[in-house]
């Protein structure tokens, strides 16, 4: 799921950069990264938020799948991946205000995604990453995952409730195998995501998170 700075002096400066270091260290620090740890799903105390979590997961699983269905039946899987670029984020955005009163955001991320504002941030990357060991090891993937993030003075403190998702057959026609795809649809591909890392599945593999927030 941070960007480093490079400093770049010329010889004229060297008396000035033997002071710099302390300088640029207290002047560009990066913002600290919360503390994460891992919560039951079936905690008790979590109840409310797991539940209000699955209702936001159900309201934007709903909203996405309706809205690239409708495209991909009016104009073939190509149409899908033009509505889901013009769609996703202002219908997950939607889907959020809609939700119940804990839920403060919604996202999609991978740790192969397509569109660059999916990318994942360091505590989903820690997600991503126990999910990859968890079926490293053989074992099935959890239901539901549960991280607790500490407050920082840039950020509250905040509960995820993160939902791992696999790929269903009708997935394929834009996240399978490239070389099945039609020219339109490789076309498209290429013209609105330049980067895209999320093709090459199977039916059945882990794709990714579904993250919710929620105000602990």
């Amino acid at each position: 799921m941070s960007p480093h700075r490079l400093l770049r002096l010329g010889a004229a400066c060297l008396c000035w950069a033997a002071a710099l270091p302390l300088v640029a260290q207290t002047a560009s620090a990066p913002p600290a990264e919360p503390a994460t740890k891992w919560r039951d799903p079936a905690d008790p105390a979590l109840s409310a938020h797991v539940a209000e979590a699955k209702v936001a997961l159900q309201l934007l699983v709903s909203t996405l799948s309706a809205s690239v269905a409708e495209a991909v039946a009016d104009g073939g899987p190509h149409q899908g991946v033009s509505a889901c670029q013009l769609q996703a984020l202002p219908l997950t955005h939607r889907s959020a205000q809609q939700s119940p009163p804990r839920v403060t955001a919604l996202k999609r991320t991978s740790l192969h995604v397509r569109n660059p504002a999916n990318a994942p941030d360091p505590a989903e990357s820690a997600a991503l990453t126990h999910v990859a060991q968890l079926l490293s090891t053989g074992e099935d993937l959890p239901p539901l995952l549960v991280q607790e993030l500490a407050a920082t003075p840039e950020r509250e403190a905040e509960i995820r409730v993160y939902k791992p998702l696999r790929l269903a057959a009708q997935c394929l026609a834009c996240h399978g195998d490239p070389a099945t795809f039609s020219p339109d649809l490789r076309e498209t591909l290429a013209t609105r995501y330049p980067t895209d890392a999320a093709t090459g599945y199977e039916e059945g593999d882990w794709r990714g998170l579904i993250r919710v927030s929620l105000t602990p």
